[in-house]
């Protein structure tokens, strides 16, 4: 297996699609040339050529027939190749989902030059992905393109594999927090047994206004649940009285003796 891309400086479009089918096809080496007679011997050419062809299995995106999403955002090569090789990395299609619309539709956005957001008055610009991978090409004479970019396919490589590590776990979360409130007698309530993520999934149940579940320290935590698309304020507030307090001071006023615990 021949995996051929373009030479030369690298973005973070061709470096995350090198990361993906090396992912599927580990033993594939990896060729960076312009030269038409090169690419013919691929068997997957990316970024480059002037062709988009699944059956070919070329994925350029410099021509007009490498197409755009419904949203306006033209496809980068990483596109192209998540909608064809995407699902099979990932294994489900909700991951699948979730890694195009967090990782794969950003990375095409900025590829081709289309703007994402607007700062704002702060006038501080973030430094995104595609700016960080790209501070990879060479630096100095003692640096060459080829290698720096084997560099850059590494970080991607350890991005994908940990995004789809953490959107596989976001599920099975949800899938034990469902099954959890479903056993509660009380639907304002949620006893987890074992802590996991579980803020966005809470405020999608409309009458659920606490959860409790074992912290990091190893005491039992109370968590208000926020109104669901919120990301401040609660359903309903603890009492005032219970603001600030910890060990006895908290045990008191609660009325529960092993409600208090120390910072210490």
């Amino acid at each position: 297996m021949i995996i051929a891309t373009h030479n030369g400086k690298f973005h973070a479009d061709d470096v995350f699609g090198v990361a993906l089918l090396k992912q599927l096809y580990p033993d594939a080496q990896v060729v960076r040339s312009r030269d038409p007679k090169v690419l013919d011997q691929a068997d997957i050419v990316l970024d480059v050529g002037g062709v988009y062809d699944v059956e070919a299995r070329r994925f350029d995106h410099h021509q007009v027939s490498s197409g755009a999403r419904d949203s306006g955002i033209l496809y980068s090569a990483f596109g192209l190749l998540w909608q064809h090789y995407g699902k099979e990395f990932c294994g489900n299609d909700d991951v699948w989902l979730k890694i195009d619309s967090r990782l794969v539709t950003a990375i095409d956005a900025v590829d081709n030059g289309q703007d994402l957001y607007e700062v704002s008055d702060f006038g501080t610009r973030p430094f995104d992905l595609s700016e960080y991978l790209g501070l990879f090409n060479p630096i100095g004479a003692d640096e060459d393109f080829d290698s720096q970019f084997m560099v850059a396919v590494s970080l991607a490589t350890s991005v994908l594999l940990r995004l789809r590590a953490k959107y596989l776990d976001v599920i099975a979360s949800e899938e034990y927090f469902l099954a959890q409130y479903a056993a509660s007698e009380d639907k304002r309530i949620v006893v987890l047994e074992r802590y996991i993520p579980h803020g966005s999934i809470a405020s999608k149940q409309p009458e659920l206004l606490y959860t409790i579940y074992p912290g990091a320290t190893g005491n039992w935590t109370v968590q208000t649940v926020r109104p669901e698309k919120s990301q401040f304020g609660n359903r309903k507030d603890l009492p005032d009285a219970w603001r600030g307090l910890q060990g006895k001071d908290l045990a008191e006023v609660t009325g529960v003796v092993d409600s208090g615990w120390s910072a210490a």
